[in-house]
């Protein structure tokens, strides 16, 4: 196989790993965040920083009180060091949606004044993930990560999509349609 070949199926499966850990955190599904990582990485993730397995006990309860939350990748540029080492800056916007109860992401992210304020609340949060990703035993995963927050804005949550019944909803949870249409493909 030629080098630029093996180029593409790297870049393609760091982008995969990526995409794992988008969907792991917005479907609640932890095994999947934990698998974009190798065991020893490490996050610096707003106000955490350490290990993986400790960011997965420090954002799994935060998330159990975001009743919506959407990871959308934008630009994606793999930067290779080596065959083993690449320098991977991913572009993303996340869309919450918090409760009141959501106190954590309020504290961090809501500073209007609505912090106390009853009702729901629309946040969009633009960033960074700037990770050094490794490839171990032929598989690439972050290593290292440090999450890099560009702008925030929140506002009062006006509407609500969960009002058409007709149309198929998200759910953070084993009843997304994700994992309806993996079930019917065998998956």
């Amino acid at each position: 196989m030629s080098a630029e070949f093996q180029r593409l199926i790297d870049k393609d499966q760091i982008r995969d790993a990526m995409l794992r850990y988008c969907r792991g955190v917005d479907r609640r599904q932890w095994d999947l965040v934990r698998d974009a990582f190798f065991e020893d990485a490490t996050d610096h993730h707003a106000d955490f920083k350490g290990a993986i397995p400790d960011f997965i006990s420090w954002i799994e309860p935060q998330h159990a009180q975001v009743a919506k939350s959407s990871h959308v990748l934008g630009n994606i540029l793999i930067e290779f060091a080596s065959d083993s080492v690449a320098v991977v800056e991913s572009y993303f916007v996340v869309n919450l949606e918090l409760g009141p109860e959501a106190s954590g992401h309020r504290r961090q992210f809501v500073d209007d004044g609505s912090k106390d304020a009853p009702g729901r609340v629309k946040l969009d949060v633009h960033g960074r993930y700037v990770d050094r990703f490794e490839k171990r035993d032929g598989e690439w995963r972050v290593a290292k990560r440090q999450t890099v927050f560009d702008s925030q804005h929140s506002r009062p949550l006006l509407g609500n999509v969960d009002e058409n019944t007709q149309w198929a909803l998200g759910r953070r949870d084993a009843e997304d349609a994700v994992f309806q249409a993996r079930r019917d493909a065998g998956l």
